[in-house]
């Protein structure tokens, strides 16, 4: 019988203890082989025939602050209604081969995990950081897709297999302040500019075709010497929407293109959500008493309950929403992007970080450059596991943190909703705090289960209440002393 692994008791918790944990926990792969580093240290730069020279294009590339690994790259210029795009993604394909020692690895590893002080590539670093990271300064292999907008619509686009050169790495925040700054001195600014104010033809697009806009807020987990725990709201810059938008496009039209010509290849779908799910959010929004239609068919339905609740200053109900949503997948056939309001989607712009990614971008290079069909149907179901291991122990670690950050607040009095009833308990998601709590019955109330359900605990209701315990092994937290509040509260 195959021993069960058990998450390590920490005593004196850092965050690399609360990471390393997980990463032992769930059996990740680390390093590589001393076979597979030094045949990626064989794989040297060199020149291409089939490569053009862009590198008098001044693309930039736009990461957070801890990337290393750069994927993509962009440029544009807006005059008038016309509008040129180009984005450059690192072209993996020409030095992962299929078959070959990295591509095996690879393919196991199916994506990269990002954790908070912690990388685990899925390419050698080699490669992830260097030969193919499109580094600024650097000649760099890549696969440029080239637009031509016309009143914000895409009128031609064309493909490119290319040596850039990026002028510089900017991160998030300095692309923003260049563009608030509009210090036209700057050497950058001109280019951040028309980046900019391409994104704003890119967003109305988005808003046209009805993009559902969740707009969550996200948290990040801030360590002072790795011992003090902290979680703090990230920022919501525009740059981050930026370069959202502009990866949206290039995905859409190589999803296009893919399709328009019958190339067998891996599709990112996203399916209406179930009506099961959008029963329980038509009892959620009637408790409120919001001048909505209740009915959640299209996109439409969904912004528009978003734009309710921003108005009745309830927006973290936008949770509720979200999980509503059914899981975006890969697969080999195409059923569209529902949360996007696409018929056509890939995931093209991560070859790095992502295997979906790299076989695309092998199945684009040989329909458009070598005019080649391929045959074959690669797996997928390794794909959506490892995307679901990826996301499952980035949320475990988020919750051992939290659970740390939280001792300070022991008896704190929070106001949450109610997120889930079950038969032995209500799960409440607080309000302003990034954690989700358990009150149990038996525990938490002096009742029985059936005099829980007469005092209607519903699904979306208000409610107060405390932390009583919290397993930092697992990130779990169990809480009591909860209240119902009036619709006074709700506001």
């Amino acid at each position: 019988m195959k021993r069960k692994r058990q998450r390590k008791k920490i005593k004196e918790v850092t965050l690399s203890d609360i990471v390393e944990n997980e990463i032992k926990f769930n059996g990740l792969r680390q390093g590589f082989s001393k076979a597979l580093n030094k045949f990626s240290k064989n794989l040297k730069y060199k020149n291409s025939i089939q490569h053009s020279d862009l590198t008098n294009i001044p693309f930039v590339t736009i990461d957070g602050e801890d990337s290393k690994d750069f994927d993509d790259a962009v440029w544009s210029k807006c005059n008038n209604k016309k509008t040129k795009i180009m984005i450059a993604i690192a072209d993996v394909s020409f030095y992962v081969e299929k078959g070959d020692l990295i591509d095996t690895e690879a393919k196991k590893r199916g994506n990269s995990f990002y954790f908070p002080n912690k990388v685990i590539p899925m390419l050698p670093e080699e490669l992830s950081n260097n030969l193919c990271s499109l580094v600024p300064k650097k000649k760099r292999k890549s696969v440029v897709l080239e637009i031509d907008l016309d009143d914000g619509k895409v009128k031609k686009f064309k493909f490119y297999r290319a040596v850039i050169k990026s002028i510089a790495r900017l991160t998030y925040q300095e692309a923003e302040n260049i563009f608030l700054e509009k210090n036209k001195n700057n050497k950058l600014f001109s280019i951040v500019l028309n980046l900019f104010n391409t994104f704003k033809v890119l967003q109305e697009n988005s808003k046209k075709r009805n993009k559902i806009s969740f707009d969550p807020d996200e948290y990040i987990i801030q360590t002072n010497n790795e011992k003090n725990i902290n979680l703090i709201k990230k920022k919501k810059l525009e740059s981050y929407k930026l370069i959202e938008e502009f990866m949206v496009l290039a995905n859409t039209i190589v999803g296009h293109y893919l399709k328009s010509n019958n190339i067998k290849s891996v599709f990112r779908n996203h399916e209406k959500p179930p009506s099961e799910k959008t029963r329980i959010l038509k009892e959620i929004i009637s408790q409120y008493n919001l001048n909505h239609s209740g009915l959640f068919n299209s996109q439409h339905d969904f912004n528009k309950i978003i734009e309710i609740l921003k108005e009745n200053k309830i927006s973290f109900l936008n949770d509720m929403l979200l999980r509503s949503q059914s899981r975006a997948f890969y697969g080999t056939e195409n059923k569209g992007h529902f949360g996007l309001s696409l018929d056509y989607y890939v995931h093209f712009t991560s070859p790095i970080r992502r295997y979906s990614d790299l076989l695309v971008h092998r199945d684009l290079i040989d329909s458009y450059f070598f005019k080649k069909k391929n045959s074959r149907i690669e797996f997928i179901d390794h794909l959506n596991t490892q995307e679901k291991k990826a996301d499952s122990i980035e949320r475990t670690i988020f919750d051992v943190a939290s659970s740390y950050h939280l001792k300070k607040f022991r008896n704190y009095e929070f106001k949450g909703f109610i997120d889930s009833v079950e038969n032995f308990g209500i799960f409440i998601k607080a309000i302003n705090f990034p954690f989700s709590g358990l009150a149990r019955y038996n525990k938490t109330f002096s009742s029985k289960y059936e005099e829980i359900r007469e005092n209607q605990y519903k699904l979306g209701q208000i409610v107060k209440f405390k932390i009583k315990k919290i397993n930092n092994r697992n990130g779990k937290i169990l809480l009591f002393k909860v209240k119902k509040l009036g619709d006074d509260a709700k506001k």
